[in-house]
C-alpha cells in the first residue's frame, strides 16, 4: 500500500507507523491496523552469522540429493595439488579439521548419495523418484539402519521403494543389475526398510510393466491395450495369485501380440522380461483355458 496517499479508514488521518518486524502498517492517531501482510522487498542486512540464522527470510531450497545445502568444502584435491609445499600442508590441515566437524550422518550421506544417484541414472528414473529415494535413504540413516549393515543394501532398497511409490516399472532384477547386488539381498533390505520406517506398499500392478515392455518390444498401442485387458480379466478370474507382475505382463503381451498378428517369439519376450520360456508357456496355457482365448501356443 502507499501510505502517502491513503487515509486511515477509521479516523481519516494520514500519519502511519510501519512495523517491519510484524509486517504491519498502523495509524499513529487511533492505532488502527491498516495492513497486516506487508512484504519487505528490501535487501537483507546482518551483523554476524548468528543474526543471519535468526532473522534470515530466505535460503537455499532443500534438496534431499545434496548432503548439506549449506556445507562448506575447503577446496578439492586438484586445487590443493597445485599449491606450494607449506600452503598445501596448511590447506590439508584445514580440510581435515573441516571433515572432523562434519557429523557421522553427513559423512555417510557424502559417501552414499553419489552411489544412489548412479543407480538412479542407470535405470533412468525421473528426478522426482531420485529425490524420493534420497529422502527415504536419509530417513533410514537417521533411524540408524546403516549401523552394522551394508549402506549399499539400504540404498538399493530406498530406490526400489521410491520406484514402487511412483509406479515406475523397475523390477528387483533391474535394481540388482544396477547395484551389482544379489536379488535376495535387495529383497531382504527392501523388507527391512519398509518395516523399520513403518511404510506399507501396495502390490505391484502388471499394467505398469505392460507399457514398458510393449515399447521395448515395438508393439502397437492396440496390442498394449489388448494386453491390459487380458491382464485385468486374469486378475478378476483369480488366476494370478502368487504370480509375478512381470510374468503377468509378459504373458498378456505375448498373447495379445498373437491375437493381433504382431507375433514376437517366446525367446524375444523372455529375454526382454527376464523370465523363462517354460514359465511363459505355463502361464499362457492357464490364461487361454480360463479366459477362453482363441489362440494356440506351442
Amino acid at each position: 500500500m502507499t501510505t502517502d496517499t491513503q487515509s486511515c479508514p477509521d479516523c481519516g488521518e494520514q500519519k502511519f507507523f510501519v512495523s517491519r518486524e510484524r509486517g504491519e502498517v498502523i495509524c499513529r492517531e487511533c492505532s488502527y491496523v491498516i495492513d497486516d501482510a506487508m512484504i519487505d522487498f528490501g535487501r537483507e542486512r546482518f551483523l554476524d552469522n548468528e543474526d543471519m540464522e535468526k532473522n534470515s527470510r530466505t535460503g537455499a531450497p532443500f534438496d534431499p540429493t545434496v548432503t548439506n545445502n549449506l556445507m562448506t568444502q575447503v577446496g578439492n584435491h586438484a586445487d590443493v595439488s597445485k599449491l606450494s609445499g607449506n600452503i598445501r600442508y596448511m590447506v590439508k590441515r584445514i580440510r581435515k579439521k573441516n571433515a572432523w566437524t562434519s557429523s557421522s550422518i553427513e559423512n555417510n550421506l557424502n559417501r552414499s548419495l553419489p552411489h544412489l544417484k548412479m543407480i538412479c541414472s542407470y535405470i533412468k528414473v525421473p528426478d522426482n523418484i531420485e529425490k524420493e529415494s534420497a529422502r527415504i535413504y536419509r530417513s533410514a540413516v537417521e533411524k540408524g539402519l546403516t549401523k552394522a549393515r551394508s549402506c549399499d543394501g539400504v540404498i538399493v532398497a530406498s530406490v526400489y521403494i521410491a520406484c514402487r511409490l511412483f509406479g515406475f516399472p523397475a523390477t528387483i532384477k533391474d535394481i540388482s543389475e544396477a547395484s551389482k547386488l544379489n536379488k535376495k539381498v535387495v529383497g531382504k533390505y527392501y523388507k527391512l526398510v519398509l518395516r523399520e520406517l513403518g511404510m506399507k506398499m501396495e502390490p505391484s500392478n502388471p499394467l505398469d510393466h505392460i507399457a514398458r515392455y510393449a515399447s521395448l518390444l515395438g508393439l502397437s498401442a492396440k496390442v498394449q491395450s489388448k494386453a491390459a485387458e487380458i491382464a485385468d480379466k486374469a486378475q478378476k478370474k483369480d488366476i494370478t495369485s502368487g504370480v509375478s507382475p512381470v510374468t503377468i505382463a509378459a504373458t498378456s503381451l505375448y498373447l495379445a501380440s498373437l491375437l493381433h498378428g504382431e507375433k514376437r517369439t517366446q525367446k524375444a519376450v523372455t529375454d526382454m522380461t527376464q523370465i523363462t520360456e517354460v514359465t511363459l508357456r505355463t502361464r499362457c496355457k492357464d490364461f487361454i483355458e480360463t479366459l477362453k482365448l482363441k489362440v494356440k501356443v506351442r
